[in-house]
């Protein structure tokens, strides 16, 4: 299918946006996993997705687009459950699991989910995507058996590592309903600032029933890098992403964020508690190579 000049340029600024909310995130994932090893791990959900929200609704008002509840509003409360199921258990995953596997097992499976959602709904799947996100599924596999075999970063499991693994599909599961919905208030007429600041009240109320009791204290002792993190770890990295699913198909941003393992093994090279591995230095490779392949199919599709 040829493209005009105007769709190539959207196209490649959707690209680049998903490359730049890979690389934020990765960062962000290794230093919020470093940090919460001996806290609450939704202390830090509860504070900055409530100051990011404030933020986008900010931009949403300045945008002065009007809302289209009346036609949307199931869309935005189902965006909420599956946001809660991608960064709640995203989040939780991080405290257990080695952060280049816990983001593996997200964004790797999300391919497959994508299919699976297809498929249910008898949309055709090229042949070339199911092969792509079998092989994403592969990769996955091999990353879960290396965490049960004590050949991971952390080096060890045990039952919170297998509860971290349940999180980490279940986020992935998460991450394919956030794009769906995303897109479908997208077409609607929403622009990224309005989304971003509707789809966080799920996760803000959550995480506050669960850690009321310690928010206070918390606030006052991590305040600063709380705020950096939101700022460099939630706020540009949606923002990007948003933009990617703005302007690319649903398969495409999922498997543009297997790139994210890529940098996130990079990226914990740096943290002392974790070791090198092979095995997964193995898996998050194969989904970078599956990740270039899938570009060049959604572009020949």
């Amino acid at each position: 299918m040829q493209l005009s000049k105007v769709q190539t340029n959207t196209y490649v600024l959707g690209v680049i946006s998903l490359l730049l909310a890979a690389i934020l995130t990765a960062l962000s994932q290794v230093y919020y996993a470093s940090k919460v090893q001996a806290v609450h791990p939704f202390l830090f959900t509860c504070v900055s997705y409530t100051i990011a929200t404030i933020v986008f609704s900010g931009m949403a008002v300045g945008a002065k687009v009007p809302y289209k509840w009346k036609s949307t509003l199931p869309i935005i409360v189902k965006l909420n459950i599956a946001t809660i199921l991608a960064f709640m258990g995203f989040y939780f995953a991080l405290k257990y699991i080695e952060p280049a596997i816990v983001s593996s097992l997200e964004m790797g499976l999300g391919p497959l989910f994508v299919l699976l959602l297809a498929l249910q709904q008898k949309q055709r799947v090229a042949r070339g995507q199911f092969l792509i996100a079998l092989g994403t599924f592969v990769a996955c596999m091999l990353l879960v058996v290396n965490v049960f075999t004590g050949n991971s970063g952390m080096q060890t499991w045990n039952l919170n590592s297998v509860i971290g693994i349940v999180a980490s599909i279940l986020c992935g599961l998460g991450a394919v309903y956030c794009t769906v919905y995303s897109k479908q208030l997208s077409a609607a007429g929403w622009t990224s600032a309005m989304i971003l600041s509707k789809r966080f009240y799920g996760i803000m109320v959550l995480s506050a029933i669960m850690t009321y009791d310690l928010l206070f204290t918390y606030l006052l002792e991590n305040l600063s890098w709380i705020v950096i993190m939101t700022l460099f770890g939630v706020l540009l990295p949606m923002y990007f992403l948003q933009q990617g699913i703005k302007h690319c198909e649903v398969f495409l941003v999922m498997m543009s964020l297997c790139f994210i393992p890529v940098f996130t093994f990079f990226f914990q090279l740096f943290d002392v508690r974790l070791v090198w591995s092979n095995t997964t230095f193995v898996g998050v490779l194969l989904l970078l190579i599956l990740g270039l392949l899938s570009v060049f199919v959604e572009r020949r599709a």
